[in-house]
């Protein structure tokens, strides 16, 4: 099997089963093959979701994942992530910019970005988030590609989190960011991990459960990241890892070989939890990685 990010030939089966499908607790009803390329370490499956513009440009894929795309019900689950991403990308980036935020959603993030930035562009394809962001003011649009026509060369900072795993040509995704951006510009972009420690102690049951999912196409490694973004064109690319989940998470995976298990115990304290994500972090271990791609100005 061809790798479709850096065209190696020495891919591998990293997985053969039933793999998630929407939410927790959904299945595959046949085996999913999950490839891995040896030479930059992406992982990907090619069970292309029917009609992948409809899917997510209607309610399906919200309903698929959650239950629902109601707006209340989106920022009830996602305003919290509002502070991870924070921490991402920093505060001191935003103001008097024009920031764009690639797969935005419902917009919680946005929210926060709105009394800063000069302009916020929003792109996300659901045509019901879409018009809640109108609503508020914010310029929109179903795909970056689409906002080229107007903000090519123009955007200060984008911002894409949780998304490029789901797009079937990522290298074109990496590619319309850099060509949205002005010179000078930076797109910071995340995405989980394989999660190395969950998959090395849990194995296929992680790997059917949680990580591997019809809607996530790839799961990317630093390598694989990197290659994308310097084929796009940006000139100074760099990683960094986040460990989201507490050892409370891993503890009752570990009890329970299934996830919503996390144990709070008196002896899980914040110290504790914040040694485990810092030593995961720093080791390469964690289950989210961040790319921060720079686009350099010319001589």
């Amino acid at each position: 099997m061809r790798c479709p990010i850096c065209n190696s030939f020495r891919s591998k089966i990293a997985y053969e089963g039933l793999i998630r499908d929407g939410r927790l607790g959904r299945y595959t009803k046949e085996s999913v093959i999950m490839w891995q390329c040896s030479d930059c370490g992406v992982i990907w499956h090619d069970k292309m979701i029917d009609d992948a513009d409809t899917y997510y440009e209607s309610s399906e894929y919200r309903d698929s994942l959650e239950g629902t795309d109601d707006i209340e019900y989106f920022y009830t689950n996602h305003d919290k992530e509002t502070l991870d991403k924070f921490l991402y990308t920093g505060t001191d980036i935003y103001r008097h910019k024009v920031v764009a935020d690639i797969g935005c959603g419902g917009g919680a993030f946005l929210d926060f970005l709105k009394g800063v930035a000069n302009t916020v562009v929003a792109v996300e394809p659901s045509c019901y988030y879409r018009d809640i962001m109108k609503n508020k003011g914010f310029v929109t649009y179903a795909y970056a590609d689409l906002a080229k026509d107007w903000w090519k060369g123009k955007i200060d900072v984008i911002t894409s989190f949780d998304v490029i795993e789901h797009v079937e040509t990522p290298k074109e995704f990496m590619r319309d960011m850099y060509e949205l951006l002005v010179e000078g510009g930076r797109a910071i972009i995340g995405t989980p991990t394989d999660a190395p420690v969950m998959r090395s102690l849990l194995g296929a049951v992680y790997e059917k459960k949680q990580l591997f999912s019809t809607q996530h196409m790839w799961v990317f490694t630093e390598d694989s990241l990197k290659k994308i973004a310097e084929m796009a064109g940006f000139d100074r690319v760099q990683i960094k890892y986040f460990q989201r989940y507490g050892i409370g998470n891993l503890l009752g995976w570990l009890r329970e070989k299934k996830p919503l298990s996390d144990i709070e115990d008196s002896h899980i304290t914040d110290v504790l939890n914040s040694i485990w994500k810092s030593e995961c972090s720093e080791k390469g271990l964690a289950d989210y990685i961040v790319l921060y791609a720079y686009k350099e100005m010319s001589v």
